[in-house]
């Protein structure tokens, strides 16, 4: 019996010895995610429905992200989720349509510097006398390198875009 107690103490030992300095040595680990919220606001022309419509369109845009980040042992981050909720303002001649945006996004960071972007959600515009006209509502997913942006897949539906237009015509 202290045969046996001598041999289990000294395996134990022994597994000590060699485990230590194992732990000791491993990588670092990347830290757990950290979360936080982004706050947006601004009003600017905007382009292609100034393109599309003729006219100048402006929109007024207020919101937040609540995010999600995990970053890698070199503290580079490597995924984000982010949920969005952004109201707007969509005007033009003196007349003004209410917007809503939201939905989740995640974005996974390669380590060459590119991303790819998964957006899911809905964008909507309040129209008088037509009710709700869908900007977007689907997923569209997109490669981002650098200033580029391609768009590797989407499904959805869009706005009638003609309908908007219209509204914002006196």
């Amino acid at each position: 019996m202290t045969t046996i107690r001598r041999l289990r103490t000294a395996l134990a030992g022994a597994a000590l010895a060699v485990a230590t300095p194992l732990a000791l040595a491993a990588p670092a680990q990347a830290a757990g995610p950290v979360h936080g919220v982004e706050t947006l606001e601004f009003t600017a022309q905007q382009e292609w429905l100034t393109e599309t419509c003729g006219f100048p369109v402006t929109i007024h845009v207020w919101g937040s992200w609540n995010t999600v980040t995990w970053t890698g042992a070199d503290g580079a981050v490597t995924r984000e989720i982010r949920t969005f909720r952004f109201r707007s303002t969509t005007s033009a001649n003196g007349i003004s349509l209410a917007g809503l945006a939201m939905g989740p996004e995640t974005i996974t960071y390669a380590a060459d510097g590119t991303a790819v972007v998964d957006e899911r959600g809905v964008v909507l515009r309040r129209v008088p006398g037509a009710g709700t006209v869908t900007l977007f509502a689907g997923y569209r997913v997109h490669l981002v390198d650098g200033d580029a942006e391609v768009v590797l897949d989407a499904h959805g539906q869009a706005e009638d875009v003609g309908l908007l237009c219209a509204a914002l015509t006196p």
